[in-house]
């Protein structure tokens, strides 16, 4: 239903205000590089509040002095009062009054009472001096408002080439940059008439963090061209950091830490080592520091190859061989141009190092559900949620019917339990990279098609599966946007709790039998592995201590899955 909006306003417009919007046209022709600056200008100007306020402002001036205050000490007064009368403390209305007069909130009306009658409103900033010259180098004077303790919100370093206290980086929504005439590459020569000479950089923060009201500060303007990548981005950490502990951060006060998953704002990439951003819901959007993606990486590689030293490269976790007779597809490596040339970084792949990951809000669309994908170590009871998960509403949840080789038995239904081909069709197909993932097992592959999950998507059904980890490089797309979530193994004690009185796995001998300590072990450690390798790309993580609790969560996930918005990779939203 359209709005009509009312053609009249009962707020009227000034008309100082309104020769202003007349003179913009004119100033906009003036000054062609300026539209940004001149629309925020008329945006303002043609503000209902700020009307309101200046019509306001002169309702109160007109008032012939009605509003004038008796007096501007009215603390005075009062302490006065209570010196008089507190001789009579015995009358229970000079006691009353005592009473009133000692409570902190009315201390504090006559205290702003005060304040406004002597028009006390703000920080009294000092006058700015005129630009003086140091040599053939400018001055500037600059005054903010800072609280006590109150970060700069810029990084100081000792310059190597002058020698003098310099701005290393001004943080996005700091003091600093507020005041917007601070820039990184200024020289700082004294904070509220005291020379810094001589001092530490350390003593230098520790003298800005105690002054509070207005502070003068003193700087030689930066030569520096001002950098490009001021370009904002929404990123999910890959990682986790800790500023606290960081020793290679120029400052630990101006760090910001987050965990692995975090969404952050990034809003300044300048700085090709540190980055700024804040957290996503944080609502004073202050910035903090936090390591660019080219920095993670090298250090992740360096950390990488130390550790690497006196023990061979682990084998892979993957419980399924590569059939001899298919090829294995040649992986596509990536390396860094400007790291490959130290000669220790050529055998890592930086896709293979988690960083950030750019991501945008994914809003669920009717009918059309995002695959629940659970990863896990073998044994640790995946496809026990899975199945269960499936059970407990069958004509929502659909598994993919896999693909194999070998032939159908008498009982089977082509289709129901599994689509037969022939080996050669298999492996056509494999080679096609029309499997997300295949293995083979007595003689015969088995295998689950992309199609055959796209083919569960496109019915209005959420598609489950349980692939090995391997088969996250190819369900990772925008085309499928899977849920990815991690079936995490409790405690080794927890485990054997748990597992060894009742549970029990089939052998290759098709044997039931109860889980070894061993086995136990091994489940633990692989769950460890599997995360440290690809915790990155989990979307929610499940502990399966109790399969009862395990499974609540699960569905729970899968609830909001289709009800709530949720961060996934740039393009997947689309």
């Amino acid at each position: 239903m359209p709005i009509t909006l009312p053609l009249t306003s009962n707020v009227r417009i000034d008309t100082d205000t309104q020769k202003l919007l007349v003179a913009l046209p004119s100033l906009e022709s003036r000054l062609p590089n300026k539209e940004p600056e001149i629309a925020f200008l008329r945006r303002f100007l043609r503000n209902r509040y700020l009307h309101l306020t200046i019509h306001m402002y002169h309702k109160l001036r007109g008032r012939d002095g009605r509003f004038e205050p008796q007096s501007d000490f009215a603390v005075a007064q009062a302490a006065e009062v209570y010196c008089c009368v507190r001789i009579k403390a015995e009358d229970p209305a000079v006691r009353e009054l005592l009473k009133l007069l000692t409570k902190p909130h009315i201390q504090a009306v006559l205290y702003t009472h005060d304040k406004i009658a002597c028009g006390d409103y703000e920080p009294r900033i000092d006058p700015i001096p005129v630009e003086e010259l140091n040599g053939d180098r400018a001055i500037k004077i600059v005054s903010i408002i800072k609280k006590h303790n109150e970060p700069l919100g810029a990084t100081i370093q000792l310059s190597g080439e002058t020698g003098c206290m310099e701005i290393a980086r001004v943080l996005h929504g700091g003091a600093a940059d507020r005041s917007g005439l601070i820039s990184a590459g200024d020289e700082l020569h004294e904070i509220n008439g005291v020379g810094i000479f001589g001092m530490s950089p350390g003593e230098v923060v520790e003298m800005l963090s105690k002054a509070s009201g207005s502070v003068t500060l003193k700087l030689v303007p930066s030569c520096r061209t001002p950098g490009s990548r001021k370009r904002e981005m929404v990123v999910r950490a890959l990682f986790s950091f800790d500023a606290s502990t960081n020793e290679s951060i120029p400052c630990r006060e101006a760090g910001l830490s987050f965990q692995q998953g975090d969404i952050l704002h990034i809003v300044n990439q300048e700085d090709s080592v540190w980055w700024q951003a804040y957290h996503h819901g944080d609502t004073s959007k202050k910035a903090g520091l936090i390591p660019s993606r080219h920095y993670h990486e090298r250090q992740e590689v360096l950390r990488r190859s130390r550790s690497r030293e006196g023990r061979s490269m682990s084998r892979s976790i993957s419980p399924c061989r590569y059939s001899p007779q298919v090829p294995k597809q040649r992986r596509l490596r990536k390396t860094m141009y400007h790291i490959v040339q130290n000669g220790v970084f050529t055998d890592f792949d930086t896709d293979e190092i988690p960083a950030y990951d750019e991501v945008e809000l994914y809003t669920p669309k009717p009918r059309h559900f995002r695959p629940i994908v659970l990863i896990g170590a073998p044994g640790i009871g995946r496809n026990e949620l899975k199945r269960r998960l499936k059970a407990s509403n069958p004509m929502h949840f659909q598994e993919v019917v896999p693909y194999t080789s070998r032939e159908k038995k008498d009982f089977e239904e082509d289709g129901k339990e599994y689509r037969f081909l022939s080996r050669d069709e298999m492996e056509e197909g494999i080679v096609s990279q029309r499997f997300v993932e295949y293995g083979e097992y007595r003689g015969h592959l088995y295998g689950t098609s992309l199609e055959s999950i796209k083919e569960v998507i496109t019915s209005g059904k959420v598609c489950l599966l349980a692939p090995h980890t391997q088969a996250l490089k190819f369900l990772r797309t925008y085309e499928l946007k899977p849920y990815v979530i991690f079936i995490k193994s409790p405690s080794l004690e927890k485990l054997k709790e748990s597992r060894m009185p009742a549970r029990a796995r089939a052998t290759e001998a098709d044997s039931i039998r109860p889980f070894t300590v061993e086995e136990l072990e091994e489940m633990a450690e692989c769950s460890r592995r599997i995360e440290e390798r690809y915790g990155h790309v989990f979307d929610s993580r499940i502990v399966n201590d109790s399969l009862t609790d395990a499974m609540t969560e699960l569905l729970m996930v899968a609830s909001r899955l289709e009800k709530e918005a949720q961060w996934v990779p740039v393009g997947w939203g689309q």
